[in-house]
């Protein structure tokens, strides 16, 4: 019933319990992250530019492509 774990599993599992997660695989962005990313955060982050430096013809484009994003790892969770 029980699964035998080494000794360095165990260690990496009670460092985990101790800082207050849960045991699991460390993803690049976890979904609470995502949760608040809003469109500013994505240009900073993607594009290197914040809302107040793009243009027109740039928000444009980059709407959709944050909608698509936002579409494909925000509202899957």
């Amino acid at each position: 019933m029980y699964k035998q774990i080494s000794e360095n599993e165990f260690n990496k599992l009670l460092n985990e319990y101790q800082q207050g997660g849960t045991y699991q695989k460390k993803e690049s962005m976890i979904a609470k992250d995502k949760m608040k990313f809003t469109y500013d955060l994505w240009l900073q982050k993607y594009k290197g530019k914040t809302v107040h430096d793009i243009t027109v013809e740039e928000h444009t484009k980059w709407s959709k492509e944050y909608q698509s994003w936002k579409t494909g790892n925000i509202e899957k969770i």
